[in-house]
């Protein structure tokens, strides 16, 4: 009787109203009264966004709350294995997804192979796909202002932690079948993201269990990167991952007012942030073909941006969770250094961290070369094994 009810319960919360199409990211106005984690909409989804051996994917609308406090409506996936799932409930992976811009396209759930976004997005997917295939219940926040209304909070550790725990949250309230117990797991902007869900998801959402966080090649220390790009003097397509964060900080911030930052040729660009995605922004045409140093006034106003960014600063968290560090040797985007910084500071600051290193491998191709050692990993945790440890010691590396 207890498996029937709970069958019910599932079913109708999978096939609650939702709008079809796009109008699915347009949250009714005014939000409905609800706590962070609780679900707005929900439907059923067969878009080539969703994995194909899970035995049903959803799409979510969900509460959660901003940098700001304020309660704010964000989207996501659900991926459901196949079969019965196991006693206490298919354990969660919760992935937080790499940079792909702030316009409504480069969204991961309105993701295709013409999507301007799927040279990044497609090769994780199988990634993805293996974990649900291994048993795994895999949901996938959005992030706030992607798909949904409003400004995109980039690399602001607070934003991102609350959009990925309470995508765990939302997934449990559309399917009963889902345990308490749950990775964090990311990739670059999602590593930052899964190590800042480490720091707060206990009080967050004490209900659930976080077991440990994955970061790959994750963002970690934005106050140095943005404390640099006044000096850089050549272009760079990272200029587009400052700009990115630095309208995210005017949004939570009012004292970070860009007009008093950047030069009037940057402004200009501004719009782009909008309506365009990541490839685009790299171009020369765009951020990407900026030179820094000339983009930032002789008189810029730095102070409030540079608040910003230290508190969104990983090396300074203190994490309860073990962590499993992933990097690629010849990455450019994340250097192998920023991450050799990143173990220490973590390791320094109490935390179990086993890392891991790719010899070759650039920014992109450390997610699926290193899918097995993290199913691992990740399997070790569920199993309730003791967490390895290599602080103090040279990364262990893969040929």
């Amino acid at each position: 009787m207890l498996a029937v009810l709970s069958m019910t319960a599932t079913l109708i919360a999978a096939t609650l109203p939702a709008p079809a199409g796009t109008a699915f990211y347009t949250p009714p106005s005014p939000l409905p009264a609800g706590t962070h984690g609780d679900v707005i909409w929900s439907r059923p989804f067969s878009t080539p966004a969703a994995l194909p051996s899970a035995a049903r994917n959803l799409l979510v609308l969900y509460h959660t709350t901003g940098a700001d406090g304020k309660d704010r409506a964000v989207s996501g996936m659900v991926a459901i294995p196949r079969g019965a799932p196991p006693r206490g409930g298919w354990p969660v992976i919760s992935w937080a997804h790499g940079t792909t811009g702030d316009a409504p396209a480069c969204t991961p759930s309105l993701d295709g192979p013409d999507a301007p976004e799927h040279a990044y997005l497609g090769p994780i997917a199988p990634v993805l796909d293996q974990l649900v295939t291994a048993g795994y219940a895999v949901v996938q926040t959005d992030y706030e202002g992607q798909g949904t209304p409003g400004i995109h909070p980039y690399l602001i550790g607070t934003a991102e932690a609350h959009d990925t725990i309470d995508m765990v949250r939302a997934a449990r309230q559309i399917e009963s079948g889902l345990s308490t117990r749950w990775i964090a797991m990311g990739h670059s902007q999602g590593g930052h993201a899964a190590l800042f869900a480490a720091a707060s998801a206990a009080a967050w959402a004490p209900e659930l269990q976080l077991l440990g966080t994955v970061a790959e090649a994750p963002a970690a220390f934005i106050s140095p990167f943005i404390g640099s790009m006044p000096k850089a003097t050549s272009p760079t397509p990272a200029f587009a991952f400052a700009a990115l964060f630095m309208q995210a900080a005017a949004s939570v911030d009012p004292e970070v007012k860009l007009d008093q930052i950047l030069t009037p040729p940057a402004i200009a660009l501004l719009p782009q942030l909008l309506d365009r995605c990541s490839g685009a922004l790299y171009a020369k045409e765009s951020w990407g073909g900026l030179v820094p140093a000339s983009a930032f006034r002789s008189d810029a106003v730095l102070q409030p941006l540079l608040r910003v960014a230290a508190a969104s600063d990983a090396g300074p968290l203190h994490l309860s969770v073990p962590v499993l560090l992933l990097q690629g040797t010849t990455d450019t985007t994340v250097p192998k250094t920023s991450s050799d910084a990143l173990d220490k500071a973590l390791c320094a600051n109490g935390a179990t961290v086993r890392y891991e290193v790719y010899q070759g491998l650039g920014h992109r191709p450390v997610v699926p070369a290193s899918a097995n050692d993290a199913l691992a990993w990740i399997g070790a945790r569920f199993a309730g094994s003791a967490a390895p440890s290599n602080c103090g010691a040279d990364p262990v590396s893969h040929g």
